[in-house]
């Protein structure tokens, strides 16, 4: 269980029959998106609590375990500090803070005000997570794709850019395991990293870097002539395997929704 835990990416897909698993992409999208633009717009922790209670809801519905969500949470413990540091700098407004009659360098609005950015950073890594939990890449890729359909008209490459998205998110795993491959090597060679001088340090990175960028446009040249063996052409109109369709579980969610709108706009 610890072995398959590390092994996770960020933004991997985690295989199972929750509820979150049973609804339609579109309806988990527009979801994620109306319940960021909620959390990023409230500057009060009443309405940042309430946006809470319906992100905790959904990472239980995910069906990830806890110690999943700890690993992952783990991984941006240093991109949550340092925005709540550089706010807590450079906002000026307020009193300054005392402690023990000590004043300190920074003001209590300035402290309210990390705080919060620190909340709604958490919150926005735990929806974009459950959503990578529970939708597979090509789920993701299908419902951006038939959500930003209305765009054809106005002669935007819906195709070419949900196919561009696809293969990104596809490389994120492949690439992590190209770098852990990679450091497993130069370390049976004898290399130590984070050792010695900063240029020893820089000269460990390129014997890394170098490698990596290899292995990418390798990976990424089979692709192109698979694609092509199999006789894809830019632009063209493809068939679906299993196409999207709306279920009772996905109005049922539309429902929930609005009522948690409606709750949170009365915070």
């Amino acid at each position: 269980m610890s072995n398959f835990i590390t092994d996770i990416a960020i933004g991997g897909y985690l295989p199972g029959d929750s509820i979150l698993h049973r609804l339609d992409p579109r309806t988990k999208v527009l979801s994620l998106i109306l319940m960021l633009v909620v959390a990023f717009c409230y500057r009060s922790f009443a309405g940042a609590i309430a946006i809470a209670f319906g992100i905790g809801l959904a990472a239980h519905l995910c069906g990830a375990g806890w110690r999943i969500w700890v690993h992952q949470m783990r991984r941006f413990k240093w991109m949550i500090l340092i925005a709540a540091g550089l706010n807590l700098l450079f906002s000026q407004s307020g009193e300054s803070l005392r402690i023990a009659g000590v004043q300190l360098p920074f003001s209590v609005e300035g402290v309210k005000s990390s705080l919060l950015i620190c909340v709604q950073l958490i919150e926005a890594i735990v929806l974009s997570m459950a959503l990578t939990f529970t939708t597979s890449p090509a789920e993701l890729t299908k419902g951006f794709e038939r959500l930003a359909r209305p765009l054809k008209y106005l002669k935007v490459p819906v195709d070419d850019i949900s196919l561009i998205f696809s293969l990104a998110m596809r490389f994120v795993p492949l690439l992590q395991q190209e770098l852990s491959e990679i450091v497993d090597a130069q370390k049976s060679r004898g290399v130590e990293f984070g050792q010695g001088t900063l240029m020893d340090r820089a000269r460990e990175l390129i014997s890394i870097l170098s490698p990596v960028l290899l292995g990418t446009m390798r990976r990424a040249d089979l692709l192109a002539v698979a694609m092509s063996a199999r006789g894809f052409s830019p632009g063209q109109p493809r068939s679906e395997y299993k196409p999207l369709r709306f279920s009772r579980l996905d109005a049922l969610a539309t429902v929930f929704m609005g009522g948690l709108l409606v709750c949170w706009a009365w915070c």
